[in-house]
Parts: C-alpha cells; sequence; structure tokens
C-alpha cells in the first residue's frame, strides 16, 4: 500500500531548492543494485539538470521570488511486494498527471525497507509561467489519484485518513528517514500494546508499562499520549488512521465483545496476533497444569510445582548433589529476579547511563530496553490474576 504526504518546506529561496534537491538525488538513496539503474527522472524537464532548468523557467517570467518549490513523498508498505523500478514507474505516471504544466524532478530511494518516491515542484509553470497553488484539499486530491495509479497496477492502497489536516512536516519526515523520531516510536509502542490489549483497561496497563499515560475522555474527540520523553501527541498526529481514538476504542471493543458485527478498524492485522497470545497463553496453562499434576502424588498438602520441588529437595537434604542443584537453582532464581528488577528501572529510567562508553553505545542500549520491555509486557499478559477493576485502584488507569 502506499500514501502521499506533504512535506513542508519552510525555507524558500534558491538555496533551500539546491539542498533539497541534492537531499532527493543522493546516489546511495537512488541507486537500484537490480535492475543497475539510478532512479532519476524529470517530467518537462532533464532531471539530472533540474535545479538550472526550475531557475531558468522562474528567470524567463521573472518571478526567481517567492515561493520556490513544492515538496512531496510518495511511500509504499515494507509489506508490499514492489520493486524500486515499479515504484518508480508509478511515481513518474503520479506527477506526470498530478502537476501538469510544471518541471517536477522524481527520485526513487530504495536504501530504506520502505520504498519511496520524492518529487519536488517547480512553484512556477514553464508553458504559462503560473504559479502553483495548493488548497487544503490538494493533499486528499493527491492521495486519490495515488490510490487510482496504485489499484491499477495491482497493489494496494490505504484507508482513507480522517485525521488531522497537517501534512507530516519536513523534520519529522527525515526523523523517520533516521529511525530517530519520537512519534514513530510512539506508534510503534502502541502496536506493541494492542497485541497484549483486549479491553480499554487492558491498553492503558500496557502503555503504562511501556512508560506511557494518557488523556483519554469521553468528552473528547481525540486521545493525548503522554510520552516517557515528556513529549505529548494526539492521536491524530500520527499520520494513520487505526491511531484515531474512534478506531482504537471500536477494535477493543470488538476483543473484549467478540461475536457481534465486526467494523473496519486498520487493526485486523494485530488483533490476529493478540489472538494467537490468547491460544499460546491458554495452551501454556494447560502445560503448567499437566506437570503439576504430575507431581501432585508426592504427598498430601502440595498442590503445585513449586510445592513439590521444594518437598523432593527438602527431603533429601543429606545428598551432596541435591544440595548442590538447590544451591544453584536459588542462584539462578536471584539473577533472575535482578534481572527483572533491573528492567523494570531501565523501563522507568531509574539506571542513567554514567560513562562515556555506555553513551557511544546508545543504540544497543536502547535496544536491549525494547526487548526487557515487551518481555515484561507479556509477563503481565500471562498473569491468571489480572482485574481491570483492581488496576483503577491501583493507579494502572491513566485516564486523565
Amino acid at each position: 500500500m502506499a500514501t502521499v504526504m506533504y512535506i513542508p518546506e519552510y525555507r524558500q529561496n534558491r538555496f533551500a531548492l539546491r539542498a533539497v534537491i541534492n537531499y532527493c538525488m543522493q546516489e546511495y538513496k537512488t541507486y537500484d543494485s537490480k535492475s543497475k539503474c539510478k532512479l532519476v527522472s524529470g517530467i518537462n524537464c532533464d532531471g539530472t539538470n533540474a535545479f538550472r532548468e526550475f531557475m531558468a523557467t522562474k528567470k524567463i517570467y521573472g518571478k526567481d521570488n517567492g515561493f520556490f518549490f513544492y515538496h512531496y513523498a510518495q511511500s509504499f508498505s515494507p509489506k508490499e511486494k514492489i520493486t524500486p523500478e515499479q515504484a518508480h514507474e508509478i511515481a513518474l505516471e503520479f506527477a506526470e498527471r498530478a502537476w501538469s504544466g510544471h518541471e517536477v524532478l522524481v527520485t526513487t530511494h530504495c536504501d530504506r525497507e520502505h520504498i519511496h518516491s520524492h518529487f519536488v515542484i517547480n512553484s512556477v509553470g514553464f508553458e504559462l509561467g503560473k504559479k502553483l497553488r495548493q488548497s487544503p484539499s490538494t493533499l486528499k486530491q493527491l492521495r486519490k489519484l495515488s490510490d487510482e495509479i496504485c489499484q491499477a497496477h495491482g497493489f494496494s492502497v490505504l484507508q482513507p485518513y480522517a485525521g488531522g489536516s497537517r501534512g507530516m512536516s519536513s523534520g519529522e519526515y527525515r526523523a523517520r528517514e533516521k529511525g530517530e523520531s519520537w512519534k514513530q516510536k510512539l506508534a510503534e509502542d502502541i502496536d506493541k500494546a494492542m497485541e497484549y490489549s483486549g479491553s480499554k483497561g487492558e491498553f492503558i496497563r500496557s502503555m503504562s508499562i511501556l512508560g506511557y499515560q494518557m488523556t483519554w475522555k469521553d468528552t473528547r474527540k481525540n486521545i493525548t499520549f503522554h510520552c516517557p520523553n515528556g513529549k505529548k501527541c494526539c492521536d491524530d498526529k500520527l499520520h494513520d488512521s487505526k491511531y484515531l481514538k474512534e478506531n482504537i476504542e471500536r477494535e477493543l471493543h470488538q476483543r473484549e465483545f467478540p461475536g457481534g458485527e465486526n467494523q473496519p478498524t486498520g487493526w485486523e492485522t494485530s488483533r490476529e496476533r493478540y489472538e494467537q497470545h490468547l491460544r499460546e497463553r491458554a495452551q501454556s496453562k494447560v502445560e503448567t497444569q499437566r506437570i503439576a499434576d504430575s507431581y501432585s502424588n508426592v504427598g498430601s498438602g502440595i498442590s503445585s510445582l513449586a510445592g513439590a520441588v521444594s518437598h523432593i529437595v527438602d527431603n533429601d537434604t543429606d545428598d551432596p548433589d541435591e544440595r548442590r542443584k538447590r544451591i544453584e537453582a536459588e542462584e539462578n532464581g536471584e539473577a533472575l529476579g535482578t534481572i527483572i528488577g533491573k528492567g523494570i528501572d531501565l523501563i522507568a529510567g531509574a539506571v542513567p547511563k554514567s560513562t562515556a562508553e555506555e553513551t557511544t553505545q546508545e543504540a544497543d542500549y536502547s535496544s536491549v530496553i525494547d526487548r526487557q520491555r515487551e518481555e515484561i509486557l507479556q509477563e503481565v499478559f500471562e498473569e491468571d490474576d489480572y482485574d481491570e477493576e483492581d488496576d483503577e485502584d491501583e493507579g494502572f488507569n491513566m485516564s486523565m
């Protein structure tokens, strides 16, 4: 599936135009190793000479001032089976139909998991010298055109986005490109929490484990997420309709009360993973009970696997080998407790990085934290005594 994004460029002069063109044309981003081609083209211009042609058109009509250019991107999902060449072909057709009468630089980047194309449009038309004008409905029209072209080529499209009207900022887009976007991290954590949540209460608890609080009221149209970094983000600023309050609430309601009429929410894949977790949890319970039952004849009063093991070790304290095993088991248990404790401290930000060497390993550090957070989230999901009503008393419900 593909979506079109408007990338605001607030600096509007010849230097900013050159900088954006240079960014879009970088060889390591545009070179397709399979086709051995550099995916740089132009509509109504020579792509490799776009800057000079843009400036020449402006000077011919005396309009080398004011708004210089527009910048858009068309991005495909990593799950879409599309080649860079196909994406570039679609991008060229899209640019020709979207900005007729204007010079457009088209470049396709294939250095990331998601293949995407950039469009830099000269604000001055080369035929009549008229300036290109955009309106609040322009992005909606461009996305509709993109969907038509993608479907004609046999590719999937996104559900219509009903969120805020603001496009993705230039800084946010480039942060996502570098994997440094905190909003993208928020979206990924929401995805993770939804895989372990079957109700609103469970979702609130899962997000709190991951370090988030939420302002979630029936009287408000949107959910506001309060992130561990101190920043806040409204659901309609995450650039995907599935994160909107109405879709999250609808999905959680359908999970909590299955069997009713299922309406599209954008969370269908996540629901399959949640149901898989439920099945795995049920199988784990059956296996645990089977093992516990196998020890039920060890002695009266022993009803659990832990009790049975303890009983066996206690009655064999004269056996040196058994004593060694018991000591090792206790030491391993203490080590496991320490690891889990440190994992929780890391989530809360209680373990600071104090040395320069640790700072240089920030990427690895973040990876460890993410892994520990997910492990703890899964551990909590598998608890047997979870009660949403108890959570409200214990401060898990973070609605404000």
